[in-house]
């Protein structure tokens, strides 16, 4: 099974990214961890390069937290770093093109205005994913 979890290194994404390991311990799972730096390619020379930095820091920052509990049990997984204005047209587009069998992620991430802006990223994953979604309480 393809699982792809999805993560902004939030707790409730932690949760996800732990639950992907146990499925892959015990089963096995082919496991992808996918971070999305929140803004557009096409917009990229419209916003100041330090603004994109710390976007795209953030994202490798949560993929590392989480690549970190694969390696220290020494469980193969990949880490993938998009980039989208909204979060869950990445990880849908992302689950489509490697034809993944499941996507797990927490159910709430970034609060406050982050939160505002991006809206419910597990509603929208939720209803339009072409595989199995689980969200992670």
């Amino acid at each position: 099974m393809r699982i792809i979890v999805a993560t902004d290194g939030s707790e409730q994404a932690m949760k996800a990214v732990t639950k992907a390991l146990e499925l892959a311990e015990k089963e096995g799972n082919e496991v992808y961890i996918l971070s999305v730096a929140y803004y557009a390619k096409e917009d990229m020379d419209e916003m100041p390069a330090n603004i994109q930095d710390k976007l795209e820091g953030e994202a490798r920052k949560a993929l590392e937290k989480a690549k970190k509990i694969f390696d220290e049990k020494k469980i193969k997984v990949e880490t993938i770093l998009e980039t989208d204005v909204v979060p869950a047209n990445a990880i849908i587009r992302k689950s489509k093109e490697m034809k993944c069998d499941h996507i797990l992620m927490g159910s709430t991430g970034r609060t406050g205005i982050e939160r505002t802006i991006i809206g419910s990223t597990a509603a929208k994953v939720v209803s339009q994913a072409p595989c199995s979604v689980t969200v992670i309480k």
